[in-house]
C-alpha cells in the first residue's frame, strides 16, 4: 500500500470534519470572498470565478502531486488555491429554501454577489474547462505505470 493511501485511510474522519467545517465557513464567508474579488476592479470577479473554476479542478490535483514529492511549500501553496475555490463555490449551491448555501447568513432582502451578477456563471464554467483540459493534457501525457 502507497503513503498516500495508508495516510488517507489514517486520516478520513479528520478529513471529513475539515469538509465539513469548510462547507460552514462558506456559509459565512461566502459572499465576503465574492464581493471582496469583485471590489479588486472592473472584470475582478468574473476573473475570480474563473480562477475558482480552474482552481477547485488543479488546486487539489497539484497539491497531491507536491505533496508526493515531498515538496511542502508547493503543497501548501497549491492546498490555498484548492480551499478558497471551494470556500467560493460551495456557497453557490441551493439551499432547502431555495437561496444560495452562501447567502444563508444575510438578511432575506439582500442577494450575494453571484445573483446579482449572473454572468459569472459562465466565467466559472470557462474555468472548470479550462482546469479539465489542463488536466486531461497533464494526464494524457504522463507515462504509464
Amino acid at each position: 500500500m502507497s503513503v498516500i493511501a495508508r495516510l488517507s485511510e489514517r486520516h478520513t474522519t479528520k478529513v471529513a470534519w475539515l469538509v465539513v467545517l469548510a462547507g460552514a465557513a462558506s456559509v459565512v464567508v461566502g459572499d465576503r470572498l465574492w464581493r471582496w474579488a469583485a471590489g479588486l476592479g472592473p472584470g475582478a470577479g468574473f476573473a475570480f470565478g474563473a480562477f475558482c473554476g480552474t482552481g477547485i479542478l488543479c488546486g487539489w490535483a497539484l497539491a497531491a502531486a507536491a505533496l508526493r514529492r515531498r515538496q511542502w511549500v508547493r503543497c501548501a501553496a497549491a492546498t490555498a488555491v484548492g480551499t478558497i475555490a471551494f470556500l467560493a463555490l460551495a456557497g453557490l449551491f441551493p439551499g432547502r429554501n431555495g437561496r444560495l448555501v452562501g447567502s444563508l447568513v444575510m438578511p432575506r432582502d439582500q442577494r450575494m454577489w453571484v445573483e446579482e451578477n449572473p454572468m459569472v456563471w459562465w466565467a466559472i464554467a470557462s474555468g472548470l474547462a479550462l482546469g479539465a483540459l489542463a488536466l486531461w493534457r497533464t494526464i494524457s501525457r504522463r507515462p504509464a505505470r
